[in-house]
């Protein structure tokens, strides 16, 4: 199933809970594929949860239950994100270091240095991260078909759309003035949000909105590299031999960084509400 609005659902709460249990019962197979490697499994499961919550979010002031879900998600997401954020450092230290000349034995040395305390322990409770995860999903599921969205048609969208648009501009005018790792993940998860958003609402008006989705995945990506070179550079910090390494990937970040400062000021330039009616527009032509 798509991760869109469908038109033949008039209902928007039944579309949102519809959309949610798909992407749960997805990540309940995912979870009983031991075939897949698991660190595809762990990305899949991973974006399955910002999928729900960011599909939650767009509802958000029109779903009572809001706060309960989305902490349960959060949740979720928090017992598997060391299964991947490791692999995300590790990714980023070997993309850096094959533009660097340095001697094999030195480079494994300090791969080792940032990488070794926490992969020890995340493998030691992998089996167990994961068996949490099921158990709170699947708790997710069970409340699932009382979900109760007020609000029909847009009107039940369009105060998430504007909160998530509004909350993504105050993140990357924060990024900007300080780019740190944690900001630029601020910043990489509102536009993610929107991006997701946009899928969901791209059944509105395709040929337009396959143009804002591309655009959106793009600046989403620039800060995802950002991000993570940012997250190499403080865990570089201090270690002896990382010097060059730390420059290399200041610079790199610098570079990222330029990108998602141009695309997100034409991006964002526009206010959360003349967004919104313009897809209310869009929407109410494709319900017709």
């Amino acid at each position: 199933m798509p991760f869109a609005f469908p038109d033949k659902d008039r209902s928007v709460a039944k579309s949102v809970r519809k959309l949610a249990r798909n992407r749960i019962e997805a990540s309940l197979a995912l979870l009983e594929d031991d075939a897949r490697p698991r660190a595809e499994r762990v990305r899949e499961l991973r974006k399955n949860i910002k999928k729900i919550r960011a599909l939650i979010r767009l509802v958000r002031p029109n779903f009572k239950a809001f706060d309960r879900e989305d902490a349960a998600l959060k949740d979720a997401g928090r017992i598997i994100a060391d299964l991947r954020d490791n692999d995300a450092l590790a990714e980023s230290f070997d993309t850096l270091s094959r533009r660097l000349y340095t001697p094999l034995a030195a480079r494994e040395t300090l791969r080792e240095a940032i990488l070794h305390p926490r992969a020890a322990l995340v493998e030691e409770e992998a089996a167990d991260r994961l068996a949490e995860h099921r158990r709170l999903i699947a708790a997710i599921l069970e409340r699932l078909s009382g979900w109760n969205i007020s609000g029909t048609g847009f009107g039940a969208l369009s105060p998430g759309l504007e909160r998530t648009w509004s909350a993504a501009q105050k993140a990357m005018t924060a990024a900007i003035s300080d780019p740190s790792g944690e900001a630029l993940h601020q910043w990489r998860k509102r536009a993610k949000d929107h991006w997701y958003h946009a899928r969901l609402l791209a059944p509105i008006w395709p040929e337009m909105m396959v143009h804002h989705i591309a655009a959106a995945d793009a600046l989403g990506e620039r800060l995802g590299e950002a991000r993570d070179l940012a997250f190499l550079i403080e865990a570089l910090a201090g270690v002896e031999g990382g010097e060059e390494f730390r420059a290399a990937a200041a610079e790199e970040e610098a570079r990222l960084l330029a990108d998602a400062r141009r695309l997100g000021a034409r991006f964002f330039s526009e206010p959360a509400g003349g967004l919104s009616r313009r897809w209310r527009g869009w929407w109410q032509i494709w319900r017709d």
